[in-house]
């Protein structure tokens, strides 16, 4: 357990009001930890790497004694990144909102398509998931061999998850679908396994009632029927002339029903990977690959609230981020009554027993809050972590641990 006996050794930053930012910040114990959190009152705390040596020891030592050893990789999702595709929130809308439940779903399909690519392509298994507390959702990827990764190997992870930029029209324009001596082009398997994902939710995101109403508003029809090939270019602009003039906007699910019409037109004359284009220049997940690839990169803590929110920033189940409403997880107000409504008789805490130090009441308080299941599901995490990490020195005493993980897949 050596290598996880690394507090004192692990960069912190705190916010504090007035903007005023502490960098280098690191503690010999938790209980130091929590007197600084408690002196300090930080309205934002980031995590960073461990270092070769005490990062509060900075201004003191070389600068080159300072290198940062190793760090969990991690990924950034912010729906301010989709702003050109989420028209209800977005720099094109007029509402001023920061997000909403239409254009949540976008980082709910990220969330799926990165945590498939990283457990089945990578071999990953201890990925923790959070909400950011606004707009968007963190991935902490926590296995040993991740966390040891240099700056070109996350650079590569993060290059493989990401998508070139993709421009309207310029699908390939070597094939015509009437031809059938010419093949549909071939996705790469880690983009082709994310379109499993998408295809099916594209329905809802193109939604007129529930999504982006893709097919009653003409720039967004237009934007969508762009990227039909050039030799498509008949029905492109046929579609076009039929849709813009008829938007039927107050009609109920117009856009799901022209999605499908285009759909089925599509597979019917062999054409399906135009689909997935269209699919994929929407909704494949977009990531800020800074975050990912500098190992002196801080990200926001599990557990902290967003200044501007007042959300905690919750761990979550992938599977279940579905059921993940941004509008409806705890925050510090609630919290706060929650806390007080607390009293020593509470048998569901199990504070009541004598043998359990007013310090244990304390902490064991969590269990009558809104912050009970994601806290306990945070603990499992943690368990599985530490199982893995004891399993891995076993294994490292006999062989050594440098092929215990899966290099960057090639297909």
């Amino acid at each position: 357990m050596r290598s996880i006996c690394t507090l004192s050794k692990r960069e912190f930053s705190f916010t504090l009001n007035g903007d005023i930012y502490l960098r280098y910040q690191s503690f010999d114990s938790s209980s130091d930890l929590r007197k600084d959190l408690v002196k300090l009152c930080p309205i934002k705390i980031d995590i960073g790497a461990v270092y070769s040596t005490s990062p509060r020891l900075h201004r003191s030592i070389l600068s080159s004694s300072l290198k940062p050893e190793w760090k969990e990789l991690v990924f950034d999702i912010d729906l301010t990144d989709y702003d050109e595709v989420r028209y209800c929130c977005g720099e094109q809308s007029t509402s001023g909102s920061s997000i909403c439940l239409r254009c949540w779903q976008l980082a709910r399909s990220a969330v799926l398509c990165i945590d498939r690519a990283l457990r089945e392509d990578f071999g990953f298994q201890h990925l923790l998931w959070v909400y950011s507390g606004r707009r968007g959702v963190h991935c902490w990827v926590c296995d040993r061999s991740a966390r040891h990764l240099d700056q070109t190997s996350r650079t590569a992870i993060a290059e493989y998850l990401t998508l070139p930029t993709l421009t309207a029209g310029n699908f390939s324009k070597s094939y015509d679908s009437h031809s059938h001596g010419n093949i549909e082009p071939i996705f790469h398997p880690c983009v082709d396994a994310a379109c499993d994902i998408l295809m099916p939710r594209f329905t809802t995101y193109c939604s007129t009632t529930n999504g982006q109403n893709l097919f009653g508003n003409k720039k967004r029809l237009d934007k969508l029927l762009s990227f039909l090939p050039v030799e498509l270019k008949d029905l492109r602009e046929r579609l076009s002339d039929e849709w813009s003039t008829d938007t039927q906007e107050n009609k109920e699910e117009v856009s799901t029903k022209r999605w499908n019409t285009l759909r089925k037109f599509l597979k019917e004359n062999g054409r399906a990977n135009v689909l997935k284009e269209i699919v994929l220049n929407f909704t494949y997940p977009r990531l800020d690959v800074n975050v990912s690839t500098g190992l002196n990169h801080l990200l926001k803590s599990p557990f902290c609230v967003h200044p501007k929110t007042g959300y905690i920033c919750i761990p979550f189940n992938p599977q279940e981020v579905d059921k993940l409403d941004p509008f409806n997880v705890p925050t510090l107000n609630e919290l706060v009554e929650q806390l007080s409504s607390v009293t020593n008789n509470d048998h569901d805490c199990g504070n009541n027993d004598e043998n359990i130090s007013s310090n244990d009441r304390h902490l064991l308080s969590f269990k009558n809050t809104s912050l009970r299941s994601s806290i306990e599901y945070f603990e499992t995490f943690i368990k599985h972590v530490l199982k893995a990490e004891n399993s891995c020195f076993n294994v490292n005493q006999a062989e050594g641990y440098s092929d215990s993980f899966k290099s960057i897949p090639v297909f």
